[in-house]
Formats: C-alpha cells, sequence, structure tokens
C-alpha cells in the first residue's frame, strides 16, 4: 500500500486506479472511482466524497509506478494477455480485467504489519501522508484536498495528533 502512503488515497479509490487515469509523463495520478466490497461481491461506484481529484505525488512514486507498470506488462506478454488502458493498476488477473479486493488488501497488510511488529493500519496510511506533508510546509487546505477531505483542511487537522485531534 505504498501508493495510500504517498498518495493519500482511500483504499477502495486505490483499488479502482486503472492505468487510463495515471499520466507517467505528466507525473500525475487521476483519482475518480472506487471499488466497494460486500462479501465476495465487488462493484465500481463513485467515490466517498463523490469527487474526483488529481494529485501530483512526487518523483519516486512515479518511478515506482513505472516500474509497477513494466512489471505488469511483461507479466500479460508471457501469458499472451494485452495490458490496456482500461486495465486495474492494481489487479491479480494478468491482464488487470479485475481489481484486488479492498478486504483482501487490509488482510494482507495487517499480516505485514503483524509480522513486523508495528501498529499500522491502511487507514493510519493516509493519516501519515496528512502528516507528512504539513510538517513538510504544505498548507492544510492543499493537504486536505489530497486525500479527499472536504472543509478546507479542517477535517484534516482534527484527525492528526498533535496538530489539532
Amino acid at each position: 500500500m505504498w501508493l495510500a502512503m504517498t498518495t493519500g488515497a482511500r483504499r477502495a479509490e486505490l483499488r479502482a486506479l486503472r492505468w487510463k487515469h495515471v499520466n507517467l509523463s505528466a507525473g500525475t495520478i487521476s483519482l475518480r472511482r472506487s471499488i466497494d466490497q460486500d462479501g465476495a461481491e465487488t462493484t465500481e461506484k463513485d467515490t466517498k466524497s463523490y469527487q474526483r481529484r488529481r494529485i501530483a505525488p512526487g518523483p519516486d512514486t512515479i518511478a515506482a509506478l513505472r516500474e509497477h507498470k513494466s512489471r505488469c506488462q511483461v507479466r500479460a506478454a508471457s501469458l499472451e494477455v494485452t495490458l490496456s488502458d482500461n486495465a486495474f493498476v492494481f489487479s491479480l488477473a494478468p491482464g488487470g480485467s479485475t481489481p484486488t479486493k479492498p478486504d483482501t488488501v487490509t488482510q494482507r497488510y495487517g499480516r505485514l504489519a503483524d509480522r513486523l511488529g508495528i501498529d499500522a493500519t491502511i487507514h493510519k496510511l493516509r493519516h501519515f501522508s496528512a502528516t507528512e506533508l504539513i510538517t513538510a510546509g504544505m498548507d492544510p487546505r492543499t493537504v486536505g484536498g489530497r486525500p479527499g477531505h472536504a472543509g478546507g483542511g479542517s477535517p484534516t487537522l482534527r484527525v492528526l495528533p498533535g496538530l489539532g485531534g
């Protein structure tokens, strides 16, 4: 969930991210949809706040996305499948035709955190991202827009330890 940490995006938003919404040349990501899970069933829907956001995560994250896309293309080609622009960025299907399930990601991350002996959840990565941006000097309103908080940055400040919450 490195992308959650660097973008502040919600778990469901990252599951719905498609390659056509990642502009590697411009260094931007457009968050437009989310994946909802009810039991084993998943559906694609609007984001939680019904807004679309464009994020410029930084050169290291874009480089990691380039590498990830290259690995996805190699995997697809080895199975004689095409990785289209409509493919999901995070998918277990070789051609990216289906998203990973949000609950699966949460469970895997939880097991990893337990093995490493750290108290972390995917949701806490969103807070970490916001804290890092604010301590680096970015204004709360801009930081609040990254994770999709409304209210001019005040919801962001309410949830950050030592910064108002």
